[in-house]
């Protein structure tokens, strides 16, 4: 140093300025770790902020998506809607004309089964008639036989 300038003091014991080395070095490094702590808590803080705007950006994007999906959703249920309501009526519509074909039917199957039953007994009579009627018949050969018989008695009596 300078030739005029003194230090008032005397010099520090060797302990001491050890020590206020220490402390120095001590502040330093407690200084310096905060430093480092700020900038790691900046960064980080910098790159939750960045990973924030592009979650923002996404859950835009896919509010956009679901008010879309939304719009189309309730567009093709209107129309599924008119299509079942239509669909509905058609069958409903079918299923009247096939109740009433189905009564049409049970009405002819009850009228084909009397006739059914009118038949079988026609039938019936028929064969009680067809057998009074082999009855004359048989009836009728056995008389025609004996009237040959007796037309050979005369026709015997007669040559002789």
């Amino acid at each position: 140093m300078c030739d005029k300038i003194h230090w008032v003091d005397g010099p520090w014991p060797l302990q001491l300025r050890q020590a206020l080395c220490k402390l120095w070095l001590q502040y330093e490094n407690e200084r310096d770790s905060r430093i480092h702590g700020n900038v790691e808590y900046a960064t980080k803080n910098y790159q939750l902020v960045l990973a924030k705007r592009e979650l923002e950006k996404r859950n835009m994007e896919l509010h956009k998506q679901l008010g879309n999906a939304l719009e189309y959703v309730a567009e093709v249920t209107n129309d599924d809607l008119e299509l079942e309501t239509a669909k509905r009526q058609k069958a409903e519509q079918e299923v009247a004309t096939l109740k009433e074909e189905r009564e049409k039917l049970e009405c002819s199957f009850a009228t084909l089964d009397e006739e059914k039953k009118k038949l079988e007994c026609s039938v019936a009579t028929l064969k009680e008639e067809k057998k009074k009627v082999e009855y004359y018949v048989a009836d009728l050969l056995k008389l025609a036989h004996v009237h040959k018989d007796k037309m050979k008695k005369i026709v015997e009596i007669c040559e002789e």
